[in-house]
């Protein structure tokens, strides 16, 4: 569903990091990261293609706005993974980010990737 599909992974949390790493290689997509701060996302971002994201909402170095921004402005599709809620900033900027939910289940983490790289801009 994911092959050759390059996804950056941003959490803070190692095992949940590792996880997600798991889910996206086992489908045959290929992992960029994963990273646990705003400002390693920010880099590879700029220097990298990608086909999707994840995205935890609280890094090592705080609120994921500034990545969030980032992605938005590349045009990669953004996929939420938490356990909290979309902070107010980024739920009034951006109401329609996809969101999954802390522990997540891989069959439908991988389903809604799938989907959001199937509707990214060429």
């Amino acid at each position: 569903m994911l092959t050759g599909r390059r996804v950056l992974i941003v959490e803070d949390e190692i095992l949940i990091a590792m996880e997600l790493m798991d889910i996206v290689e086992d489908v045959n997509g290929q992992v960029l990261g994963p990273v646990r701060t705003n400002r390693d996302a920010i880099r590879i971002i700029e220097q990298e293609r990608l086909d999707a994201a994840i995205l935890d909402l609280n890094l090592a170095d705080g609120e994921a706005t500034p990545a969030a921004n980032r992605l938005i402005a590349a045009r990669v599709p953004i996929l939420v993974c938490t356990a909290g809620v979309l902070p107010r900033e980024m739920r009034l900027a951006w109401p329609d980010l996809p969101i999954q939910r802390k522990p997540v289940e891989a069959r439908r983490l991988v389903a809604a990737l799938a989907t959001l790289c199937e509707r990214a801009p060429a």
